[in-house]
């Protein structure tokens, strides 16, 4: 499959031209097997999706759903993106990145998280590509969003701005975890990796988990996705991820009849709820163990807010359930194109006051814990 082949469209023709979409990641993303983490943990049939690498300018899971909702923005001629998510949200940073790459502005609506390197980095990098940065709460949102969404209206051209919801979760960017699970049934196809078993992925806001459930269905894998649950219970929950996908299923039927409907009851989700810690973003010792286990043994990066704690979800479920013997992919949602240097000289008072603190309060204690390998230092994949 080259760059720009989609397997969605590949699969269901229809699509192409009723769905908005526009190339931005480098695809298929590779699977490679874990031999030494698998050998360490005793799990032989170990692989990883390396996600990771869907671009070398800035990779990761958003990217697939923002080629459909940046492709929607330009559609509704919208000049200003506006989003949200933590202070230091990655799919804030991606949609900013992309959204300049594609002429677009970017308001970021972002919301309180404790204190880290990774946090202050993302910040920075957030305003060199151009981002305008607002402080919210989950309780304020909705006024300040009206507000936001008011003064970034292009008034003289009547033109409001297209609202991307936290991670990039809507229907519409959960196709781009619809596609990912038939680029997998391709790689399966080509002997590239067995079925898997289980799917151990993130789950934040559920776009990516609800996305490669229904993918997995209509690409007849008999895989089941678990889920690791790494926000507030307001923003991912069983009966949410339920609805989301009635609402992905149905978007995909109404603009073509020929795709079956799928349904996901509450009941089916395995969502693992035990390591988030005690809030979004506050590092746990089993997550940041398995950040250094995935360094130490593969040479590659995961971090303390989502994939560390996905790593050690997916670890602790496979042990406690005797699955040691069964195909395992692990999903890698974080980035490893390292581009921090573009900040390295950047005045953190720049920014607005509301976010200083994150460059004059102490991190959290095990953010000690997390060293991030030069990027001449990431792992390559090879072939399993």
């Amino acid at each position: 499959m080259s760059q720009h082949e989609r397997p969605l469209f590949e699969v269901y023709p229809a699509l192409r031209d009723r769905l908005p979409w526009t190339p931005l990641a480098t695809l298929p993303t590779p699977v490679q097997r874990l031999s030494n983490l698998g050998s360490t943990e005793g799990i032989p049939n170990l692989y990883i999706k390396r996600d990771d690498l869907t671009s070398p300018l800035y990779g990761g899971n958003k990217l697939r759903k923002l080629e459909f909702l940046l492709a929607e923005a330009r559609r509704r001629h919208a000049r200003t993106v506006i989003t949200a998510g933590g202070a230091g949200s990655n799919h804030a940073l991606a949609t900013t990145i992309y959204a300049a790459k594609l002429g677009l502005r970017t308001a970021l609506m972002l919301v309180d998280q404790p204190v880290a390197r990774c946090v202050g980095t993302n910040l920075l990098l957030d305003r060199h590509y151009g981002a305008r940065l607002c402080k919210t709460s989950l309780l304020a949102f909705p006024l300040r969003l009206v507000y936001v969404g008011l003064t970034a209206t292009d008034w003289r051209r009547l033109r409001p701005p297209y609202y991307i919801p936290f991670g990039g979760s809507s229907p519409l960017g959960c196709l781009g975890y619809v596609n990912a699970a038939l680029e997998l049934r391709k790689q399966v196809d080509d002997g590239i990796l067995p079925q898997p078993d289980y799917i151990h992925v993130a789950a934040g806001t559920m776009g990516t988990a609800i996305g490669l459930t229904l993918g997995l269905r209509l690409a007849r894998l008999q895989t089941q996705v678990v889920a690791v649950r790494v926000t507030d219970k307001r923003l991912c929950s069983r009966t949410k991820m339920s609805r989301l996908a009635s609402r992905t299923s149905a978007l995909l039927t109404s603009l073509d009849p020929s795709i079956p409907a799928v349904t996901v009851s509450p009941g089916e989700v395995t969502m693992l709820d035990d390591f988030i810690g005690q809030r979004y973003g506050q590092f746990t010792p089993e997550g940041m163990e398995a950040v250094r286990l995935m360094a130490e043994q593969e040479n590659i990066r995961l971090e303390g807010t989502y994939t560390g704690k996905a790593l050690a979800g997916a670890l602790d479920f496979i042990k406690s359930n005797g699955l040691q013997d069964r195909h395992h992919l692990f999903w890698n949602t974080y980035n490893s194109a390292d581009i921090s240097h573009l900040v390295r000289d950047m005045d953190y008072r720049d920014l607005p006051r509301a976010f200083h603190r994150y460059f004059r309060s102490p991190c959290q204690d095990l953010d000690t814990a997390w060293q991030e390998p030069a990027e001449s230092q990431m792992s390559q994949p090879t072939n399993p």
